[in-house]
């Protein structure tokens, strides 16, 4: 916290305030970073933020993997939730069997308008996916960004 000189106050904001608007500015700036890096550099643009996404999914799947061991599909599915319900998503669990699990995301949190640049951002995801089970697929078979209503994030098993 930033001490303040003695006598001046700032009205107290509630955390969940704080960071609601804090998470949602974040995601405002990466996507718009997102979009510049892809007008301005096109192709060379979209592998940067696959190397850098893809990169980053590897990292958070080690350190997962040393402290909990592989998961398999649904413990992994809840992870994914968790992270998707830090990033402020909403949607549902539409399938949850042995094989498969559907995750169904109403709105980008991003939100993202280009699917190339969305194919890009969730390399992290399968990266993810693949460092904590390598045995499930990541596969987005909705997608916002080319018009689907909805996005649906689905892991299974490999076919």
């Amino acid at each position: 916290m930033i001490e303040l000189p003695p006598g001046v106050i700032i009205p107290a904001i509630p955390a969940e305030k704080i960071y609601q608007g804090t998470i949602k500015g974040l995601i405002e700036r990466i996507r718009r970073l997102y979009d510049e890096i892809y007008l301005r550099f096109g192709e060379e643009g979209l592998n940067l933020i696959r190397q850098v996404s893809r990169e980053y999914g590897i990292q958070i799947a080690a350190n997962t993997k040393s402290k909990y061991g592989e998961m398999e599909l649904q413990q992994l599915a809840l992870f994914l939730v968790r992270i998707f319900n830090g990033m402020l998503g909403e949607g549902k669990i539409t399938e949850w069997s042995d094989d498969k699990v559907t995750i169904m995301v109403r709105q980008c949190p991003y939100p993202f308008t280009n699917p190339a640049v969305c194919a890009a951002h969730t390399t992290m995801e399968k990266a993810l996916v693949q460092g904590l089970n390598p045995s499930l697929d990541y596969v987005i078979e909705r997608c916002i960004p080319s018009g689907d209503a909805e996005c649906w994030h689905t892991l299974k098993r490999h076919s």
